[in-house]
């Protein structure tokens, strides 16, 4: 019968050292992260992986390369995603209202930019990422500024 106790314990125990030790896979990496602010410290130039961020004013910031997307009717998207990481090509928002910057995402296909705006609220038919309805798009540069 102490065996059978035991055994029973041991088991329980184990069960919840596993769940304590599960990892919380995200699907989205950096949604929900907020980009620290720029102090003008030795990390100032550095630039942000692409991913969404949500902003303490309520809006969100998408980082990514900016691509025409030919999939149930087409739209526009920010990709993200690293080799390293093995999630090339994952989708980190979808653009809401394409037509507001139609001539803007002509000239920025394929360019690294980033785009601030709000989240859309519930589902669409793209079901490809998080929607934003963007208020601005620029590009993102490489190429620092003149040393100091």
């Amino acid at each position: 019968m102490k065996r059978k106790i035991l055994a029973v314990l041991a088991v329980s125990m184990l069960a919840i050292a596993l769940m304590g030790c599960a990892s919380d896979a995200q699907v989205n990496p950096g949604e929900g992260v907020v980009p620290p602010p720029s102090d003008g410290g030795a990390a100032a130039g550095s630039r942000l992986a692409p991913g969404l961020y949500d902003l303490d004013d309520g809006t969100v910031q998408a980082l990514g390369t900016l691509e025409y997307r030919d999939l149930e009717g087409g739209f526009w998207a920010i990709i993200g995603g690293t080799e390293a990481d093995g999630n090339v090509g994952t989708v980190v928002a979808v653009i809401a209202n394409p037509d507001e910057f139609a001539s803007d995402l002509d000239a920025l296909s394929g360019k690294t930019v980033t785009v601030s705006g709000k989240r859309v609220d519930g589902a669409s038919i793209r079901m490809a990422g998080p929607e934003v309805t963007i208020t601005s798009i620029q590009e993102v540069s490489d190429t620092g500024g003149a040393a100091e």
